[in-house]
């Protein structure tokens, strides 16, 4: 189906100066830092549901923590490496610590371990660049180079560089001394599970920009509940769906054009991203999608107690296996396109991060 002229993405302005400012500031150790300060281990087990195959789970606290809940995944190094969204339920005063990413090598010695890398967003304050949280749902993400792409339900994508992940002072007597880095002692425990200081977090992931919904969109306006991107004729795609119930109006999945060299959305001399397509009236609950050449997948959940199910075709014809995946699996994303996808369950006690070999379905 064509593309509806509204559905569009406007990208805000690059907060650059104020992550470089942070840079200066705190060291900067990018993924890599990450990678040789893990400090949790996954345990490798067999996952429930005919179309998974053996997985992991996280560590016991990780695995039933009412408090923070995994949503997107998105793999590198073909699977080796992957990167898994959580959101923080809001608390006291409807505050949130925000959402994270967390780091997963499963090819560490002794099976997968990992670590949480708390989002951010630079802000201003008495003319001071400081870092809040990002209290976004974080449904799904996407890995292109460099950049992570973060769906934000509301008011579209948000955008992170891995090379700018910062580590954060672990007491108050670092370089810059007390006073300075007193609200970055806050921001670390404000974040944490409440089950301890172990589970504060010691590295942030700084926002760099943002991709807008137009505010003068109607009540219909796109939900950026999930994401991947995924190639499309040769070319590389953003997929954007939206998660809906029975009662609601029926959701959609939307295509937007990334740029192949920067791994952005593309936009147009108007300073616009306009989608490529728009798929109306697709399955309900679903929690992600991808895409590669003409063949499609999606995963839809069933509540906590029941079977999830798997969608493959395209968004005009979908053959429906119910209950083959786990309760409550959520996004999706390729490790090997069109041969082998990998999806996360949220349920507390339920939670799984497993591949799907997609050339069995």
């Amino acid at each position: 189906m064509g593309a509806a002229p509204t559905f569009t993405l406007r990208p805000t302005r690059p907060r650059a100066d104020a992550v470089d400012r942070l840079r200066g500031r705190l060291p900067a150790v990018g993924l890599d830092g990450v990678l040789a300060d893990l400090d949790r281990a996954a345990t490798a087990c067999p996952v429930p549901g005919e179309a998974a195959a053996e997985g992991f789970t996280w560590d016991e606290q990780d695995r039933n923590d009412p408090g923070w809940w995994p949503q997107g995944v998105a793999t590198m190094r073909s699977g080796t490496l992957l990167l898994v969204s959580w959101y923080a339920r809001r608390g006291r005063l409807l505050r949130t610590p925000g959402s994270r990413i967390t780091v997963v090598d499963r090819t560490a010695p002794g099976g997968p371990r990992y670590r949480h890398v708390l989002l951010v967003a630079p802000r201003r304050r008495l003319g001071i660049v400081v870092m809040g949280t990002v209290p976004v749902h974080a449904g799904g993400i996407a890995v292109h180079g460099d950049h992570v792409l973060v769906a934000d339900t509301r008011r579209g994508v948000r955008i992170f560089r891995l090379g700018d992940v910062l580590a954060l002072p672990q007491d108050s007597s670092g370089a810059a001394g007390k006073a300075s880095h007193g609200w970055l002692q806050r921001l670390r425990r404000s974040a944490g599970s409440g089950s301890g200081p172990s589970r504060d977090h010691a590295y942030v992931l700084p926002e760099l920009m943002a991709y807008r919904v137009p505010l003068r969109w109607g009540p219909r306006r796109l939900r950026h509940s999930f994401l991947s991107i995924g190639d499309v004729e040769g070319r590389p795609n953003l997929v954007v769906g939206e998660y809906r119930r029975k009662d609601d109006p029926p959701p959609r999945l939307v295509r937007y054009p990334v740029d192949p060299e920067t791994g952005l959305p593309a936009v147009d001399a108007h300073g616009r991203c306009a989608a490529l397509a728009v798929h109306e009236d697709q399955p309900r609950r679903m929690q992600g999608a991808a895409v590669h050449g003409s063949t499609w997948f999606l995963t839809a959940s069933a509540g906590p107690k029941s079977a999830g199910d798997l969608y493959r075709g395209t968004p005009d014809r979908w053959h429906r296996h119910r209950g083959v995946l786990p309760s409550g699996p959520e996004d999706l994303d390729w490790s090997r396109p069109g041969e082998e996808l990998w999806c996360v369950t949220e349920w507390p006690g339920r939670r799984w991060v497993f591949p799907i070999p997609a050339d069995r379905w």
